[in-house]
């Protein structure tokens, strides 16, 4: 998936937190941002992979 769009998602789930203040959605909040971290990371990781193989 995209950082962005599951920024998008974690934005708006809390949002929706705060209107309704129910504790599954702070729980999805959290989950989709923890996990748009991650992907981040693993995206950041890769590109150095690649551009290494891609200079020997």
């Amino acid at each position: 998936m995209s950082t962005k769009l599951l920024m998008i998602i974690a934005f708006v789930f809390f949002l929706a937190w705060k209107r309704v203040a129910d504790d599954f959605l702070l729980f999805c909040a959290l989950f989709a941002a923890g996990l748009s971290i991650c992907v981040f990371i693993y995206r950041t990781e890769n590109v150095r992979v690649i551009e290494k193989e891609d200079n020997k």
